[in-house]
């Protein structure tokens, strides 16, 4: 999996940002087609479709030295899309990983902001991967079968909870240094939080965390 993930540096460099506002977590967005039909395996172009069915802008499937992956947009994150878990059952691909990569700027982010967050929200995980930069990641499997609107549910649940966590740990950052509300715009402005683009390290960093463990969730279908 790590091989596929790392490809994915050479297509996330021709990503655009600039769409202006995100889309992905929002209610009453488009109405998915064929909702209930089952996703057993995942293909570069069924998430493709899926992605621009929920207003994903510039979704594409791009090629890369070790296999296809999906690269977005939602409003000023950059996503990039894998796929994994192909060597379990022959001609099926089982998993679907989903990883933004934010610049947090001299934020002091501290390994326990990072571990109490995950044990508050374990959906989608976050990675310290230096002193800059967080990761913020999700798996999801569907070996067994999961309806279009499941997996649609996954990803717009993680695309709000990206955009929560990267709120969440700038007042965290915020409360640690005792500074009133009025003083976060000047501490966590524009220019000092903002999506990257991952290099190989770093997604390598990232598989190899610890944090980046194995979960369930019922309601959701298996995930890690």
């Amino acid at each position: 999996m790590r091989h596929v993930l790392a490809s994915a540096f050479a297509a996330l460099t021709a990503l655009s940002l600039v769409s202006p506002a995100p889309v992905l977590a929002q209610d009453g967005g488009p109405k998915l087609s064929n909702p209930k039909a089952i996703v057993d395996t995942v293909t570069p172009e069924m998430i493709q479709a899926l992605i621009t069915e929920m207003g994903g802008k510039d979704a594409q499937v791009r090629e890369s030295e070790n296999g296809k992956v999906v690269t977005f947009s939602d409003g000023s994150l950059p996503y990039v899309f894998g796929i994994a878990g192909c060597e379990v059952k022959p001609g099926k691909c089982m998993t679907l990983v989903m990883l933004v990569f934010v610049d947090m700027g001299a934020s002091g982010i501290t390994a326990d902001m990072i571990n109490t967050r995950n044990n508050d929200s374990f959906f989608a995980t976050s990675v310290k991967i230096d002193d800059k930069v967080i990761a913020f990641g999700r798996g999801v499997l569907v070996d067994g079968g999961v309806t279009r609107e499941n997996l649609s549910l996954n990803i717009a649940i993680y695309a709000s909870l990206v955009r929560e966590g990267i709120k969440h740990f700038g007042s965290q950052v915020v409360a640690a240094r005792n500074m009133p509300a009025t003083m976060q715009n000047l501490s966590w402005g524009r220019a000092q939080v903002r999506p990257i683009l991952p290099t190989p390290q770093q997604l390598d960093s990232f598989m190899k965390s610890k944090e980046f463990a194995a979960k369930t969730s019922g309601r959701l279908g298996t995930t890690w």
